[in-house]
This record gives C-alpha cells, sequence and structure tokens, in this order.
C-alpha cells in the first residue's frame, strides 16, 4: 500500500460514525446513585448507632475504637411481697387510714362487686367523705369517665412518693372540691383518696397528711357476728360495714351478701331498730343487744332457708371491742 492509500483509509476511519458503547451510561449512574446512597445511609446509622450506644463522636466510626465495657443491668428492686387476705372473714381491706380530721366521725368498709373501699365519713345528709382506694396497676386518669376528657396531672410529693393530683384544672388541684390523690405504695400498687364535702383550711394540706399516714396491708375487719359455717356454694357478692346514723337510725351496720345459684342471700346485723337489706321474706331475731335478719330471695336454689342460716348466727353484741376477725367456722 502507497503512503497515498494509507493516508486515504486513515481519513476514512477517522471519518466513519463511532460503534454503540457496550456500557449504558444512564443505567450506570442510576446504580451508582443508589449505591451510593446506601453507603451513605450505612454509614449514619452506623454512627447514630455508636453515638448512642457510646457517646461516641461520628468520627469514631472511621477509625478502630477500643470495646466499650459492659456495665451490669440494673435490677429493679422488688415491691414488698403483700400477705395473703384471711379467709375467715369476708370483709378484708387493702389499706387502713392514721390520721384523720375532725369533721369525720367514722371509718366504713366494703368488698365486693361494688368496689374494694375505706371510706373515712362525718355526720350529716351531705357527710364529708374521704374514699381510700388501692389498685394492683395505675388507674386510668379519669376512670370515673367524669371529667369530660379533660382530666390532668398535677405532681405532688405524698410521704416519701411522688405522686399527683387529678383534676380538670391544674390551676385547681383540688377539683372543685371533687378531690382525688393518687400516689404508688411500697408493694407496687396504688392508692386514690378521693374526697368530697370537705370544707377545711388548707385542705391540700390535710389530704396529703391524710394520705400520708395510710398504711397498706391485707387486715381482716371487725365484725359483730360469728356464722359456724356456710353452704359450699355461697360466693361473697357484698360485704358492707356501714356508719350513717343520720340516715340508717342506727349507729352502724354490718351487712353480708352471698349468691348461691343464682340465689342471693343477706345477713344484716345492727341495733334493734335497723332496717334489713336484701330480698325476699326476713326473718330475725334479737339477742345480746343486737338484731339479726336474714333474707333469702330462692332458698331452693341456695340450698338453705333464713330460717336455717339464721340459726348459725351468733351476735357478739355492741362492744366493738369484742367483735371478732373470725367470722366463718
Amino acid at each position: 500500500m502507497t503512503d497515498h492509500e494509507l493516508a486515504t483509509k486513515l481519513k476514512e476511519l477517522a471519518e466513519a460514525p463511532a460503534p454503540p458503547p457496550r456500557i449504558d451510561l444512564d443505567r450506570a449512574r442510576r446504580i451508582g446513585g443508589r449505591r451510593r446512597r446506601v453507603r451513605t445511609t450505612a454509614l449514619v446509622l452506623g454512627c447514630a448507632a455508636v453515638v448512642a450506644a457510646g457517646g461516641l463522636t461520628a468520627v469514631s466510626v472511621f477509625r478502630p475504637v477500643p470495646p466499650l465495657a459492659t456495665a451490669p443491668a440494673a435490677v429493679a428492686p422488688k415491691p414488698a411481697p403483700v400477705a395473703p387476705a384471711p379467709t375467715d372473714n369476708p370483709l378484708v381491706t387493702k389499706a387502713s387510714f392514721g390520721w384523720l380530721p375532725e369533721p369525720i366521725k367514722g371509718i366504713e368498709y366494703g368488698v365486693g362487686g361494688h368496689g374494694d373501699y375505706a371510706l373515712a365519713i362525718g355526720r350529716g345528709d351531705l357527710a364529708p367523705m374521704i374514699w381510700l382506694a388501692v389498685w394492683d396497676q395505675e388507674p386510668a386518669l379519669d376512670r370515673r369517665h367524669d371529667m369530660g376528657r379533660k382530666a390532668v396531672r398535677v405532681p405532688v410529693r405524698v410521704g416519701d412518693r411522688e405522686g399527683y393530683w387529678v383534676t380538670v384544672d391544674a390551676a385547681d388541684p383540688l377539683n372543685q372540691g371533687n378531690s382525688y390523690l393518687r400516689w404508688p405504695t411500697g408493694d407496687g400498687r396504688w392508692a386514690e383518696l378521693n374526697a368530697y364535702y370537705l370544707t377545711l383550711p388548707e385542705l391540700q394540706k390535710v389530704l396529703l397528711r391524710v394520705a400520708g399516714d395510710v398504711t397498706f396491708a391485707n387486715r381482716a375487719v371487725p365484725l359483730p357476728l360469728h356464722i359456724t359455717g356456710l353452704p359450699e356454694s355461697f360466693r361473697v357478692a357484698d360485704v358492707n360495714l356501714w356508719r350513717r346514723p343520720d340516715t340508717d337510725g342506727v349507729p352502724w351496720r354490718a351487712v353480708l351478701q352471698y349468691s348461691s345459684n343464682g340465689a342471693l342471700a343477706t345477713i344484716t346485723v345492727s341495733l334493734p331498730g335497723g332496717e334489713s337489706d336484701g330480698l325476699g321474706t326476713p326473718v330475725c331475731t334479737t339477742k345480746n343487744g343486737l338484731q339479726a335478719c336474714v333474707r333469702i330471695d330462692q332458698p331452693s336454689a341456695a340450698g338453705i332457708t333464713a330460717k336455717e342460716l339464721l340459726s348459725r348466727i351468733t351476735l357478739l353484741g355492741p362492744d366493738e371491742a369484742k367483735w371478732t376477725t373470725h367470722v366463718i367456722g
């Protein structure tokens, strides 16, 4: 090939269109962008994990660091165990009042379908009341659903524990006289005072003093009767010791209600002249200065008549010092 022919071929090759590229540049850019984002995300997450775990700076990701010492896991203190409730007394309180203000004249107790409580109560048609209740877990803020979804906490110290008032207005912890005070107990449960019709100077301090003097333990409440035995089908429905002379006409009444195969058996003990609770025809007796009445609405279902149940009851008299905590058996 002459020099002229070689130059001609080289010129033709230079002017020919280039072959199509074997690499898809757009696809390569997209893949490269995704890989770059993945690497960036991994780097950021790695930095965040290291910073959160050890309080290090993000720069420490790029150089070796000594392993972090592992601190021993903190062990939460175990709540104090709660002693089991007695089985021979249907009325057992979970908490007891200590100091109470002057308007309070007595303490009521109740267990069963209407709740477990102790109630410090005064006198009159609108008797001042301080309800004390204990829950295994912290109850809902507006547990009675009567605050229109406006319930708020107002922190306060109760004794040596952090508690709070429940109110619809943080500027009014006493909630317009229907006051709720809650605090954790030493055994892992929660306690609450609900006070109303109680008008005293410095009422917040009064209720905090009442709460600070409450003790928590299962305690059998003394009652004015002894029952030799109950049918095996009897189950506690409600048991109450009431002290409302202004409405009942007697200083106190003890009412024990049991369900049995759909029947309801009610025992009422009071001073003579007190009304009997329950359904069915009352069968009553008066002995040792007290009156006892038994009502059973369906004796055939209960497996015992009112007269038979009454015959198993011994009345212990009006002197409360002689009442017993061993009621059944």
